[in-house]
């Protein structure tokens, strides 16, 4: 049985998926996929505009979300914050993120994410296991 072997992925590579596409209603380039380096790790980065938001996105264990908000099912997922401001709103309250922060985000509640901020954001994310 092959198995993967480490893969480089350039960002400019991997063209956007336009906000409008995308399952959380922002911007994404998913770099480190199942299919690309045969990872059940997802690494991806997203760009968010100021005032842009997602929609409301669910890791608990069974999809209780209306349409037009998405489920991913139980996973982990973590983010790092290369530039801007953004306010992550969870189950129980909200989270202030900014340049440098990293932030996990546990199975088995729903989030939305904002940029709060008055320049783009851009950061960093993996999910386990991959949605794909």
């Amino acid at each position: 049985m092959d198995k993967p072997r480490p893969t480089v992925v350039p960002l400019a590579t991997v063209p956007p998926v336009p906000a409008d596409e995308a399952v959380t209603k922002v911007r994404i380039a998913r770099l480190v996929t199942r299919q690309r380096c045969g990872s059940g790790l997802l690494t991806g980065v997203s760009w968010m505009d100021p005032g842009e938001e997602t929609n409301t996105w669910s890791s608990r264990d069974v999809d209780d979300m209306p349409p037009g908000d998405h489920w991913y099912g139980p996973v982990d997922e973590t983010y790092f914050i290369i530039r801007g401001r953004l306010e992550l709103t969870w189950d129980e309250g909200v989270l202030e993120l900014g340049p440098d922060d990293a932030v996990y985000l546990a199975p088995g509640w729903t989030y939305r994410l904002r940029n709060v901020g008055d320049e783009p954001a851009f950061f960093v994310y993996s999910m386990t296991p991959t949605p794909e």
